[in-house]
């Protein structure tokens, strides 16, 4: 693949028609005026790599109108030619033929996918180095750009396109991973019986044991009944006794003095006594005697009711004893009462009876758990069971894993496939993404190269022309062959180490630095030198790069007059491996 020729109208202020043909294998070209070389290789990057051109899109068209691009080429004996305007939509190939030009791709991704495909394009960053000499470009932005294309939907669907690889990989996993447990658990035999049984009892236990209940606890919730009953005894029999005592106070309790006949008698008697004793002190003073059978009686009377109020007041005194062991037994029934809630609270129940019901079946799950353990035991000392238990083990802790992997990601996601197919369409390449996600899961990226030497050494591993960890032997010594005819004799045996670091046989590495810092325009030569190198090897491959053609700026431009002249000799012989058009330069 050749290219041919450049035309474009309507940008880089070109209002007509503006063409850059290329007729000779070896050919210096006049481009219009306000045209620079770096413009003419931009407008190449826009025919050929549509789909990874989107920044440059903008910088180039923003604000032009009618923009029309063109670029013609030779692959395989055909002619070819891609045409595009503004739109990267618009970009279509077309293949010339006997009534015309027929169309073989549209759109940005579809055009691009077919150069690459079909004619072998190389990739953006080869095109870059090998075919335009230029090491300025942003490599991340163009890895990024070949990996997911330019249209703002693609980051979204790699990502739902590797969690569905991702998720469909799980899950075949575990599905095999179940089968391998199912046949593990067969090859315990016996024990893997015993196992479940002693499973599912344990679930059981857990289900009814109650949660940590002490044996104090357990004893008030069996005996609460009996112990409600023996209060309710003990109040029903005190409620008697101060029934009786109450009783024994009113009966003991005598009417006042003043309200018994007796003591009005007693106090008559020994009053009218008195009177007449007074009345007839002379005659009949023996009368005052009998005021002492009245005061006699009254004091009967009085003597009677403070006898009665004593005895009263003893009963009493058994009625207030009585009612504080009342109190104080309903005190104690209300405790056991509350302390039986909090007690049912504890151990998760909300009814005694079901409490009562559970206390007995885990006492009886626990003594099955501890007959199925020792059975289990006598088991586990077969050798084969042993060896079985461990690989069931293994199975068992990876397909948590796995089960533990696959609830982090979504319940639902689409068909792999189909997202595939999504991406090609959207202009991403699915075997990119795949290999990228790859790389940073395993932690394995390369850094991308940073200066011009590092670069065309990534570029020359992509390119198969990096073997075993150095530069192959043909494209070092067709390096070297250059640089000692443009430079000297001290650059005829050059290389690179696994870093991508320059080596000079006839200098030290103090030299080496020194030479670097000082002389740009022979490390430029040195650098132009690999990337003919490179293409000339790459030409020569059994497939080929797909590209034959160099397209690059006036070398005297980067180089000292000599060494440019120098390099005349050089291209004249590289052009027989392929074309080589020299931009801006004066004929």
């Amino acid at each position: 693949m050749q290219l041919q020729e450049l035309i474009f109208q309507g940008v880089l202020t070109q209002s007509r028609p503006a063409r850059v043909r290329v007729d000779e294998p070896l050919q210096v070209l006049e481009l219009p005026a306000g045209v620079g070389a770096s413009d003419v290789q931009d407008l190449l990057i826009l025919c050929l790599y549509p789909a990874q051109a989107a920044a440059l899109e903008d910088r180039m068209f923003k604000g032009e109108k009618g923009v029309k691009l063109a670029c013609a080429f030779t692959a395989r004996g055909s002619s070819l030619r891609v045409v595009r305007q503004a739109d990267a939509e618009s970009v279509r190939l077309q293949r010339k033929g006997a009534s015309g030009y027929e169309e073989l791709a549209r759109g940005a991704a579809d055009v691009q996918r077919a150069l690459q495909e079909k004619l072998n394009l190389p990739d953006l960053a080869s095109f870059y180095a090998l075919h335009l000499w230029r090491f300025d470009f942003d490599m991340e932005a163009v890895i990024n750009a070949a990996t997911l294309g330019n249209d703002p939907r693609i980051p979204d669907l790699a990502n739902l396109y590797l969690t569905s690889l991702e998720v469909e990989s799980l899950e075949d996993q575990l599905k095999e991973l179940d089968l391998r447990v199912e046949d593990g658990q067969r090859a315990l035999g016996e024990g893997a019986e015993l196992e479940e049984k002693l499973t599912r009892a344990r679930e059981k236990l857990a289900e009814v044991e109650l949660a940590e209940l002490s044996d104090e606890e357990i004893d008030l919730l069996q005996n609460r009944d009996s112990r409600m009953d023996d209060y309710d005894s003990q109040l029903g029999r005190l409620q008697s006794q101060l029934d009786t005592e109450r009783r024994q106070i009113e009966l003991s309790v005598p009417e006042e003095p003043t309200r018994t006949p007796l003591f009005w008698l007693g106090a008559l008697i020994a009053l009218g006594a008195l009177v007449a004793s007074l009345v007839f002190h002379q005659t009949h003073r023996i009368f005052a005697l009998g005021s002492i059978p009245g005061l006699a009686l009254g004091a009967f009377v009085l003597l009677r009711y403070y006898t009665s109020l004593s005895k009263a007041s003893v009963h009493q005194v058994r009625v207030d004893s009585i009612r504080r062991r009342i109190s104080q037994l309903r005190e104690e029934q209300i405790l056991l009462l509350e302390r039986v809630e909090h007690t049912l609270l504890h151990a998760g129940v909300e009814r005694e009876e079901e409490l009562q019901a559970r206390i007995p079946m885990a006492r009886k799950l626990r003594s099955v758990i501890k007959r199925m353990e020792e059975q289990l035991e006598s088991v586990r000392t077969n050798p084969e069971y042993r060896r079985a238990r461990k690989e069931l083990d293994s199975l068992q802790a990876e397909l948590a894993e796995l089960k533990r992997r696959r609830s982090e990601l979504p319940s639902f996601v689409m068909n792999s496939f189909q997202l595939e197919n999504d991406l090609q369409s959207l202009g991403a390449d699915p075997v990119q993404i795949r290999a990228s996600a790859d790389q940073g899961e395993g932690g394995e990226a390369a850094p991308l190269p940073t200066d011009r030497m590092e670069l065309l050494k990534w570029v020359a591993e992509r390119n198969g022309q990096w073997i075993h960890g150095v530069l192959s032997e043909s494209t070092r010594a067709m390096w070297s062959k250059v640089c000692g005819h443009v430079l000297s004799e001290r650059f005829s045996d050059v290389s690179l180490d696994a870093q991508g670091a320059l080596h000079v046989e006839a200098l030290t590495d103090e030299q080496l630095e020194l030479w670097q810092r000082t002389r740009s325009a022979e490390v430029q030569v040195v650098v132009c030198a690999l990337a003919l190198a490179l293409f000339i090897s790459s030409a020569r491959g059994e497939e080929g790069s797909g590209l034959e053609s160099i397209w690059i700026a006036d070398p005297a431009l980067m180089m000292t007059p000599a060494h440019a002249s120098r390099f005349e000799s050089v291209f004249k012989s590289a052009a027989r491996q392929g074309q080589i058009a020299i931009l801006g330069a004066k004929s």
